[in-house]
């Protein structure tokens, strides 16, 4: 049997393109046992792929995470994180054959002191795409997937029933409402509270959608802001728990989102989106139909920093609800 570890241990857009390598990987490898390394975040978002066998906590401490991993031989691993606190974990770690995606020739020094096998980065048009040929080392024909194959976000049943029962205490039908995530790490990718309050009242005042507002808990105050300011209330989620806010993605209408990690699972599960873009780049599926975009074009875009060195925000600032409005109607 192959042991298998995926190597992402941070950034939960990145980690759900790496866990969803495991449903291609176990369509083609039956007999073969896959791990994941993620921080606790990381692990709570993939816990119900039912194609990762188990998870190997990363805790941040270098010594606690080498001791971690060197419990467990491993055939291949792939890092898809591959920068340097990875090489310090990566070169302890014991596997026949560790494996990286090389996008720079100087990054050849890297084997064999702490690689042994690398490919080559090829652009393919899509970030999941392009992890996907790290399989071309278990001999998986990545043709058959590479500009055709999507991720695959799983929800596992009791999560949805969770969710489902969100909905019926709130009297809300599943895959009636609007669901908005306007809430980012940076404020380079929020969406402004005006603009916010004008698209729900033209959701639920003009077409007559219910709408939910969805955030952490830490950004309660933020949430409750724009809803204290509504023409008539809208519905909030709050959790911790990304199984559950994917489970509201899976029984929405439609989603409204900052560029991050929501409409990444909105394209795993399937559902239509539209992301409003302000510093940072679109990383989605080109042709994929059930995706918007609301992005004004500006000299300083994509700056990819989490503040604005204008100062005034304005790639987000200046979008008017209309051209929202306008590019959801597009999807419904």
């Amino acid at each position: 049997m192959k042991k298998i570890l995926l190597f992402q241990p941070v950034s939960l857009g990145d980690a759900f393109f790496t866990s969803a390598l495991a449903d291609i990987i176990k369509e083609n490898i039956k007999d073969c046992h896959i791990s994941f390394y993620g921080n606790s975040s990381v692990i709570n978002m993939i816990q119900d792929n039912p194609w990762i066998d188990s998870f190997i906590l990363h805790t941040g401490n270098l010594l606690r995470d080498i001791i971690n991993l060197r419990k467990y031989k491993f055939d291949f691993i792939f890092d898809t994180w591959a920068i340097g606190n990875a090489y310090y974990r990566m070169i302890f770690a014991r596997a026949e054959r560790k494996i990286f995606i090389k996008k720079k020739k100087s990054e050849e020094y890297l084997l064999p002191l702490v690689y042994t096998d690398y490919v080559d980065f090829i652009k393919s048009g899509y970030v999941f795409w392009d992890r996907i040929f790290l399989l071309k080392k278990l001999d998986i024909p990545v043709e058959n997937y590479i500009q055709k194959a999507l991720p695959i976000y799983h929800v596992r049943e009791e999560i949805e029933k969770e969710v489902k029962d969100f909905l019926e205490k709130n009297s809300v039908a599943a895959n009636s409402y609007i669901l908005i995530a306007p809430k980012a790490l940076w404020k380079t990718k929020d969406i402004p509270e005006n603009l916010v309050v004008e698209i729900t009242n033209i959701l639920q005042n003009d077409f007559k959608y219910k709408v939910i507002l969805t955030a952490h808990p830490s950004d309660r105050e933020y949430i409750e802001n724009i809803n204290y300011r509504l023409d008539k209330k809208a519905l909030l989620y709050f959790s911790s728990d990304i199984r559950k806010f994917g489970g509201l993605i899976k029984f929405s209408r439609h989603l409204i989102s900052v560029e991050s990690l929501p409409y990444h699972l909105a394209i795993g599960l399937r559902k239509s989106a539209t992301v409003i873009i302000g510093g940072y780049p679109i990383w989605a599926p080109p042709d994929y139909p059930k995706l918007n975009f609301v992005d004004l074009p500006m000299d300083c875009k994509y700056c990819a920093t989490h503040q604005c060195k204008r100062g005034d925000y304005k790639c987000l600032m200046d979008i008017k609800p209309q051209m929202v409005i306008e590019k959801v109607q597009e999807l419904l």
